[in-house]
C-alpha cells in the first residue's frame, strides 16, 4: 500500500494484499490525525486553538504524545518543547512554506510548565501559540496504523512513513530480522550502519531533511529558538515508533546513554555529530531479545557497511 499523508510518503508491506476496508481505515486514521494536529492546515484543531487560545481535552492520542513531551522537556532541560512552532514559522518553515526568515530573532519559546495538565489531559495555550508535535507525532501515527493492522489480523508487516518505521514478524528472508540501512545524511546512496529490526520500531532525524537554507532546519533548541548545529543525524530503535521518534529527537541534546536512561523502552541510539566519529548506546551485537539486532557501529564518516 502506497500513499501520501501528513506531508510524507507512506509504504505498508504485508505478505498479502490488504482488504480495501483495512486500507480505508488506515487512510481515515491518517486524515483524522492530520486534521487534529497539523500546524500547516488552517482548519486543524491545533491551528484553531492557537488562533483563539483556550483549554481543550486532547484525547487519548494527544495525552500519550503530550505526556511524552513532558518527559522530553524535563530530560533535555527544556530543549525539546512542542511550543517551538512560532520559532519555526519565524525562520521560514510556516504553512505557506515561505522558507525565508523574518527580520530579527524569533520570540522566546514559551515554557512548557503548566501548559499540559497530565491528571486531566487538558491543554491550555495563549492566543498566538503555535503547537508543533513533530518530535513524536509521526511516530504516534505509525503506531496507530500498526494497531489497525494488528486488529485486522495481520501477523507480519512493515509500516514506513518517510523513514519512521515499525515492523512486526520476521523479515523477508524468513526468520532473519528486517535489515534497515542507516542513511548517510550527506550521501543518500551510502549507509553508516545496518539495523536488524524485529517486532520493534526505528526512527531517524537529520538536519539535511526539512532544511531550507544554510544552517536552517527543523530541529530547534527551544531554549534558544535556533536550529541545533552540533549533531547532523540521529537514529533510535524502540518498542514503539513514538518512542523511537522521541528518542531520535532527544539524541540531538543528550548523549546516547542518557537517552536510554530517560526513555524506558528505547533499545539503541546512534548519533552522528558534526565532528568526530559516531556515538552509540544499546548496540548489543548480533542478537537482542528485545527486538533490536544491531551491528556495533563505532564508525567514522568514511566507513560504511551494507
Amino acid at each position: 500500500m502506497l500513499f501520501e499523508g501528513i506531508g510524507t510518503h507512506w509504504r505498508i508491506d504485508t505478505p498479502q494484499t490488504l482488504p480495501l476496508s483495512v486500507e480505508a481505515r488506515i487512510q481515515a486514521a491518517v486524515a483524522e490525525f492530520d486534521y487534529m494536529w497539523s500546524r500547516f492546515r488552517q482548519d486543524s484543531l491545533v491551528t484553531a486553538l492557537g488562533r483563539e487560545g483556550g483549554t481543550i481535552p486532547v484525547g487519548h492520542d494527544g495525552e500519550a504524545m503530550l505526556r511524552l513531551y513532558s518527559r522530553l522537556y524535563t530530560a533535555t532541560d527544556g530543549a525539546v518543547n512542542p511550543l517551538v512552532g512560532a520559532a519555526l514559522e519565524h525562520l521560514g518553515y510556516d504553512a505557506s512554506y515561505r522558507l525565508t526568515p523574518l527580520p530579527g530573532a524569533p520570540a522566546p519559546v514559551p515554557t512548557w510548565e503548566g501548559i499540559f495538565q497530565g491528571t486531566t489531559a487538558l491543554l491550555t495555550v495563549r492566543r498566538g501559540t503555535v503547537l508543533d508535535v513533530g518530535a513524536v507525532g509521526k511516530g504516534r501515527l505509525v503506531d496507530l496504523v500498526a494497531d489497525i493492522l494488528v486488529r485486522a489480523g495481520q501477523k507480519a508487516f512493515t509500516v514506513d512513513a518517510g523513514g519512521d518505521m515499525r515492523h512486526l514478524g520476521p523479515g523477508p528472508d524468513g526468520d532473519a530480522p528486517l535489515r534497515v540501512a542507516l542513511e548517510h545524511p550527506f550521501d543518500t546512496s551510502r549507509a553508516v550502519g545496518v539495523v536488524g529490526l524485529r517486532d520493534a520500531a526505528i526512527a531517524a532525524s537529520a538536519t539535511n531533511r526539512r532544511a531550507w537554507a544554510e544552517g536552517l532546519h527543523h530541529v530547534i533548541d527551544a531554549r534558544t529558538g535556533r536550529p541545533v548545529g552540533d549533531v547532523v543525524a540521529t537514529w533510535a530503535v524502540a518498542r514503539t515508533a513514538m518512542l523511537a521518534d522521541a528518542a531520535s529527537t532527544a539524541a540531538f541534546f543528550l548523549p546516547p546513554e542518557q537517552v536510554l536512561t530517560a526513555l524506558d523502552g528505547v533499545h539503541a541510539v546512534v548519533v552522528m555529530p558534526a565532528r568526530g566519529p559516531l556515538r552509540s548506546a544499546g548496540l548489543p551485537g548480533p542478537a537482542d531479545a528485545q527486538g533490536a539486532d544491531v551491528r556495533p557501529a563505532p564508525l567514522a564518516y568514511g566507513e560504511v557497511f551494507a
